[in-house]
């Protein structure tokens, strides 16, 4: 089974109008809510492509049952762990008149030492795990200790962990060593402390963190495609160039890609080859709309790998 952890997930309210106007009432034209979070976001491709995933974190309030609802209605199988805070609600405001798209993004509920233990708990008790995606940010009131011990859980477990952060949550949580890293260009000169431009720095930068302990470094380099590193060897994938329409969840179907192709034994290429056609495919698509099967299926003739 492929879980997926989004501790801090988000129910998306998109609303789209005309125009913002100074002190003036404005009417919405439309209006449509989003089950959000990136390791959501992962569990969602993997099951357009008919995988095994359950969605894992936190979910309180009203609006965290409106998440789980719209989530029971897309088929993405869910076990949540419930909170006493209240789930956030992220504002996108699209304006037509002039293209462009605000958002407003709330920090979360902040969670109790009790609430990272039933967590904790209920991870531990997953016997079947054979994969772990861990994404995203954190809460307020967890640390980067809680993705630390969130890894050496699946590790327990004898699971394939991805980890998929940024900043100093990423630098002190690759100390508990997950499988797989997912950062994009700059994540990982962050990471490594310094800028990182041409894909020879890109390179060496990936065997710097293998040389801590991490066997697979996916690197996303926007549309410049992705690179897949390991110890000994190296894959760059790319697809033609593609009309973007938003990038929000692009990533996160690149990871749902590999993930999938990884968890049924097909081949390094192949797996780099579903991430790559699966984050194209999300790139074309609106708003926080993913990539449909049909899209990905068309893009993945498309994707050419190099060995690097």
């Amino acid at each position: 089974m492929i879980y997926t952890v989004t501790l801090n997930p988000a129910l998306d309210r998109t609303i789209e109008i005309d125009k913002l106007v100074c002190e003036d009432t404005i009417r919405i034209i439309k209006e449509t809510f989003y089950a959000g979070g990136k390791g959501i976001d992962v569990s969602r491709m993997i099951k357009e492509f008919g995988g095994r995933t359950v969605a894992l974190g936190y979910i309180g309030g009203f609006d965290g049952l409106k998440l789980e609802g719209l989530l029971i209605n897309a088929g993405v199988v869910s076990d949540f762990t419930r909170i006493a805070g209240e789930t956030r609600t992220n504002i996108i405001i699209i304006e037509n008149s002039s293209g462009c798209e605000y958002v407003v993004s709330a920090s979360g509920p902040e969670i109790s030492a009790s609430e990272v233990s039933s967590f904790y708990q209920h991870l531990l008790g997953l016997r079947d795990m054979d994969y772990l995606v861990v994404s995203g940010s954190l809460p307020r009131g967890a640390t980067p200790n809680f993705y630390g011990q969130i890894i050496l859980a699946g590790k327990k477990n004898k699971a394939f962990v991805l980890l998929d952060t940024d900043g100093k949550t990423l630098r002190e949580s690759i100390e508990y060593l997950p499988t797989c890293i997912k950062p994009n260009r700059f994540e990982l000169s962050r990471l490594v402390g310094r800028d990182l431009q041409s894909e020879a720095d890109l390179i060496r930068a990936c065997d710097e963190v293998h040389e801590k302990g991490i066997e697979i470094v996916l690197l996303s380099r926007g549309k410049e495609g992705l690179i897949l590193s390991l110890r000994d060897r190296k894959l760059r994938g790319t697809t033609p160039p593609v009309e973007v329409a938003s990038t929000v969840g692009a990533g996160d179907s690149s990871i749902g890609g590999f993930i999938l192709a990884h968890s049924r034994g097909e081949s390094l290429e192949d797996c780099l080859r579903l991430a790559c056609a699966a984050g194209a495919a999300t790139v074309m698509s609106p708003g926080t709309e993913l990539g449909s099967r049909g899209q990905v299926e068309k893009l993945l003739p498309l994707v050419e790998i190099t060995e690097l």
